[in-house]
């Protein structure tokens, strides 16, 4: 008897535990899974629910490559509704590399009663990438692979197999990109304008879009922040792109407004501290 009424009271003290600050997702990046070591700590920063699904469970790393992310936010979205601190909505996401692509889809696509409150994405390719990871359109190298991807890239089968099919960007396809991307032309409202994708993302508290000084991960870096390619190769900031000019996304309301924040960290992708994971969603999903 005394067992019972012990257990009785440990689950009544957890139900009743009132967290200070709105609770927070995780979302791993590719060939990766939830094996980072912030999530407790953030949980203990901010004194919230914190938690991180790996995208297919133990076959999380081979998932994160060869399910699009459509499927990928299909799985996580399940995840959010089973869980009863986030299935209602109102929390906070915390994008990590191509989590922030998935982070997309759960702000646009996953029904909750409530929107996604705060977005902090770091290493996030926004506007897609155009080269292969660590080597830059300047090598040889490099060009030769963006050749070979892009010949091949926007086949059905590797945009339906392979998710970094889903946010590739050949600069000197654009039709290519608007008529064959899966996923991250529609996301970002280049294609198929749909009021309410924009509307989400303007119920947004406050975004955070985090780029590493010297990423060699996603190319080019500034996608990160919004940045593109233009067909000459020319480096495209977030003002020139039309995402940005035709504010398809609300990004440029976010930012008028003072509710996105663009921030740069020293190192390559992947190359942070603790320290400033709490610093930089503290100020965020404190809000």
């Amino acid at each position: 008897m005394k067992l019972i009424v012990f257990m009785v009271l440990i689950i009544s003290f957890g139900a009743a535990h009132n967290f200070t600050n709105a609770p927070v997702l995780v979302i791993h990046g590719i060939n990766d899974d939830c094996d980072y070591g912030i999530v407790d700590e953030i949980s203990t920063y901010l004194d919230t629910y914190a938690e991180c699904y790996p995208i297919g469970g133990d076959e999380a790393p081979i998932v994160s490559i060869f399910y699009n992310i459509n499927h990928q936010g299909r799985i996580l979205c399940e995840r959010i509704h089973q869980d009863d601190y986030l299935k209602d909505g109102n929390f906070s996401i915390m994008g990590v590399s191509q989590g922030s692509i998935v982070a997309k889809y759960i702000i646009e696509y996953c029904p909750l009663e409530h929107p996604v409150r705060n977005l902090v994405t770091f290493g996030g390719p926004h506007m897609g990438v155009s080269f292969v990871p660590t080597f830059p359109k300047e090598s040889k190298l490099g060009s030769t692979l963006a050749w070979i991807v892009n010949k091949i890239v926007y086949y059905r089968m590797t945009q339906y197999f392979l998710a970094p099919a889903d946010f590739w960007r050949d600069p000197n396809n654009q039709e290519g990109y608007f008529e064959y991307s899966r996923f991250l032309a529609e996301a970002n409202n280049e294609k198929n304008f749909d009021q309410r994708r924009k509307d989400q993302w303007l119920k947004l508290q406050h975004a955070t879009f985090v780029m590493w000084d010297n990423d060699t991960t996603i190319i080019p870096k500034e996608s990160s922040w919004w940045g593109m390619y233009s067909p000459d190769l020319k480096l495209l900031s977030r003002f020139e792109t039309d995402l940005y000019k035709n504010d398809l996304i609300g990004l440029k309301t976010l930012e008028e407004s003072g509710r996105a924040e663009f921030i740069s960290i020293p190192g390559d992708h992947m190359e942070y501290t603790r320290t400033q994971i709490n610093l930089i969603v503290g100020p965020t999903f404190i809000k």
